[in-house]
């Protein structure tokens, strides 16, 4: 519950990116922002392991909440 939540267009390399890949309306998946889109995480899914993900489609598109910038 730190940090100002942060919308999609306001993203900055760095920033953690927080996910309801269920839609039930609780935080379930994270990542790290890359810039240009991106995203590295931890999938469970086909990759089962450390990936880089599109942030703006696919997946993941309807599946970001928010982002929170720590420094």
């Amino acid at each position: 519950k730190s940090g100002e939540k942060l919308k999609r267009e306001e993203l900055k390399k760095g920033d953690i990116l927080f996910f309801d890949t269920h839609h039930r309306n609780h935080i379930n998946h994270s990542g790290v922002y890359l810039g240009d889109g991106k995203f590295i995480h931890s999938s469970s899914g086909k990759v089962y392991g450390v990936t880089i993900s599109e942030l703006n489609k696919g997946f993941y598109l309807d599946k970001f909440r928010w982002g929170i910038r720590k420094l």
